[in-house]
């Protein structure tokens, strides 16, 4: 008899990861090695000593993930968004990675991000609710 049961449980989880992992490595050679692996690549923006702003992200699946991209208000709309999107592009096509993926609510800065060259690729209503969350990508190859 088949029991479903809801929890927690990382010795479950991690049955669960290896699982899917060696599935995938089964279905498509990019999977084996070090296709799991992460490593955080952050940037910030300074006025001085003073920290006004950066972006947070890391690579994973030969991509860059945007998390977070934040300017202080009095310096916004001064370009430093701008400089900090042609740093995590200049840094991905050194790294030699596909491009840069990012996600951001309607209330955001999707306006942004499409003058910066990315494109819209999915939308998601009601995440959270009453939110309409937008992903958006620039590849770079």
């Amino acid at each position: 008899m088949i029991t479903i049961k809801s929890g927690n449980k990382k010795i479950y989880n991690k049955f669960i990861d290896n699982g899917l992992i060696g599935f995938n490595a089964t279905q498509r050679e990019w999977f084996r090695g070090k296709a799991y692996q992460s490593k955080s690549q952050d940037f910030y923006a300074f006025d001085g000593d003073k920290l006004i702003g950066g972006a947070v992200g890391f690579v994973k699946y030969n991509w860059y993930f945007l998390s977070l991209l934040f300017i202080e208000e009095k310096y916004r709309n001064h370009g430093i968004g701008s400089q900090l999107m042609r740093e995590i592009e200049n840094y991905a096509k050194k790294e030699n990675l596909t491009g840069v993926r990012l996600e951001t609510w309607d209330f955001q800065a999707r306006g942004f991000y499409e003058k910066n060259g990315y494109e819209l690729f999915g939308e998601i209503h009601n995440c959270p609710p009453q939110i309409t969350e937008y992903l958006l990508k620039k590849e770079l190859k």
